[in-house]
């Protein structure tokens, strides 16, 4: 299961993020306060989406006997303003070179239909939330 811990330190807008052994630096974007110099909540998202992608594009591909010499996945998302808290959109366009455009299709197919990220963020997710205030 994975898990993720996010720390503040004691710069406005600025978070570690650890997960395994492996570290992220990531900033509120200047409107909340931070310095918007590392990765954004939003590209992190995005990056998630792009990661599984290419994980289950390349394997599934692999599987197939497709020969794809490069897999590219742009991503994008917009603030939804009638609705605080929600994207109007979250786009991915891919690419996939080595492929025919009906082989593209099912090993994108693949994709949308097995990865957890994907899935939670297109259809929603229960998601659980604890507080503790420790003053």
């Amino acid at each position: 299961m994975p898990t993720l811990r996010s720390t503040t330190i004691g710069l406005q807008g600025r978070y570690l993020l650890s997960a395994r052994d492996q570290h992220l630096v990531a900033d509120a974007t200047p409107s909340r306060g931070g310095p918007g110099q590392a990765w954004l909540a939003a590209e992190l998202l995005l990056a998630a989406l792009a990661t599984c992608a290419q994980a289950v594009i390349e394997s599934s591909a692999r599987e197939q006997a497709v020969v794809l010499r490069c897999v590219r996945v742009h991503g994008e998302a917009e603030a939804d303003e009638a609705r605080p808290g929600h994207y109007a959109f979250v786009r991915l366009d891919f690419e996939l070179e080595g492929a025919t455009q009906e082989e593209a299709r099912a090993l994108v197919g693949v994709y949308l239909n097995i990865c957890p990220i994907y899935g939670s963020v297109s259809r929603g997710a229960p998601v659980t939330v604890n507080i503790r205030g420790l003053a």
